[in-house]
Order: C-alpha cells, then sequence, then structure tokens
C-alpha cells in the first residue's frame, strides 16, 4: 500500500504545494498529486522527492486546455 499522505506531507515540507491526491480508478493502485498546480504521478512524485534538481514540474499536453 502506497503512503500518500506521507507523500505529501514530504513534498509540501519542501516548499511544494500539494492541493490534491487523486486515485485513478481504471488503473488500480495508481494515483496522481497535483503539485503546483500541475497534475504527476506517482512515479514523478517519488522522483522529485528522490532528485528534486533532476525533475522539473511541466504541465502535461492539454492538462490545462479548456
Amino acid at each position: 500500500m502506497v503512503d500518500t499522505g506521507l507523500i505529501a506531507q514530504e513534498l509540501r515540507a519542501r516548499g511544494y504545494r500539494v492541493d490534491d491526491i487523486i486515485s485513478i480508478p481504471s488503473n488500480a493502485g495508481e494515483y496522481e498529486f497535483r503539485v503546483d498546480d500541475i497534475d504527476i504521478t506517482l512515479a514523478e512524485a517519488r522522483a522529485l522527492l528522490e532528485n528534486p534538481e533532476h525533475v522539473t514540474l511541466k504541465p502535461r499536453h492539454g492538462q490545462w486546455d479548456k
């Protein structure tokens, strides 16, 4: 089981704004995090915590399209 609360807490402690944790039911066990207004996957959140200097937050194609 993934401790999404702990990941969100660690991201916040490092200065990121985490607005939501989104469970993706069509892909069981997957989560997305809304960090600084950008949706990132669980893997991207872990990478951000492990190597923040190597990760750039960018919106996905169509994420902000209305």
